[in-house]
């Protein structure tokens, strides 16, 4: 089968083996490039097939969406829900530690696979996995109905907390560098940002500088939830958050925050609003097209917000 590779940084599509072992033989037909995806393969640390943002269909029809991090199940932490804690669980993780879904097959053990609800379209259905993403981010900080939220930074992941937020019936502002990430979180529900401080602000852009912009966001006693990844060391405003006493919530991947589990709550979100693949799906290649996409993902001042790849 035809599969991704990173060769000396570089991406090609070569002939693969097909997977074997326990599990749901899936054909891939949906996959997205994720900024984590470049940025283990600009560190050298990407030694398997990329892609953790999954969706195909099984050997007996049944289209799925694919959690990828594959805790055990059986410590106390994934019995308590919270299976980002699962020791096993990141280098279980496919396209992070596991050959991932940028190839025309699969095999995921059956718990892991979500059906696709039938509002949400399988080339689309991949998305349920940035969605839970800022599930389990918008959960950790208390988002409810009714609630304020100001989003600092517009790319997937921030979109996708725009998205999880309204629907949680917040009233949701975005802060983002670029005009076409603007648009996008207005067609999902946004406000453009104004000066008021905010109960609840998402830092959703990963740097410092996105960063000391929540802190400073952020109304006294508030929280800033980051469910972004910090590749480099960041310098902390502690003054500011001191002063205020604003509480930083980081969050990682997702599990069952808050009682439910976060990639069917993702499903809901998306099935809710079918303008999320719209908004967010900015370019789709063939998997042939790999190298060309993913040159592309790197380019978000030229439109870029997710790129995909179709299989």
């Amino acid at each position: 089968m035809k599969a991704v590779q990173v060769v000396d940084g570089s991406i090609q599509v070569n002939n693969v083996p097909e997977p074997r072992g326990e599990g749901v033989l899936v054909s891939v037909k949906s996959v997205g490039i994720c900024g984590s995806d470049l940025h283990l393969i600009d560190s050298g640390m990407m030694s398997v097939i990329p892609g953790h943002e999954i969706a195909g269909i099984t050997s007996d029809g049944t289209e799925v969406a694919i959690e990828p991090m594959l805790s055990c199940g059986q410590c106390q932490h994934c019995l308590d829900g919270e299976e980002p804690y699962c020791d096993e669980a990141l280098p279980h993780t496919f396209g992070i530690g596991l050959d991932g879904g940028m190839a025309e097959k699969i095999i995921v053990p059956e718990r892991f696979l979500v059906p696709v609800d039938s509002r949400v379209g399988i080339s689309n259905a991949f998305l349920a996995e940035p969605l839970a993403v800022a599930v389990r981010s918008l959960v950790r900080v208390g988002v409810a109905e009714g609630a304020r939220v100001c989003v600092i930074g517009g790319g997937t992941i921030g979109l996708c907390c725009v998205a999880v937020a309204v629907f949680m019936g917040a009233t949701v502002e975005l802060d983002a560098r670029h005009s076409h990430q603007l648009e996008a979180g207005v067609r999902l529900g946004a406000k453009a940002i104004s000066e008021e401080p905010a109960q609840i602000v998402i830092e959703a852009a990963g740097s410092g500088s996105a960063l000391a912009r929540a802190i400073d966001k952020c109304q006294k006693g508030g929280m800033v939830g980051i469910p972004s990844t910090y590749w480099e060391p960041v310098e902390i405003p502690s003054m500011a958050m001191g002063m205020k006493e604003v509480s930083l919530i980081p969050s990682v991947t997702y599990g069952h925050t808050g009682g439910s589990r976060d990639f069917e709550v993702a499903m809901r979100v998306h099935a809710r609003s079918p303008e999320i693949g719209h908004a967010l799906i900015s370019h789709r290649f063939p998997l042939d097209g790999a190298p060309e996409a993913f040159e592309l993902a790197r380019r978000r001042s030229e439109g870029a917000i997710k790129v995909a790849l179709d299989i």
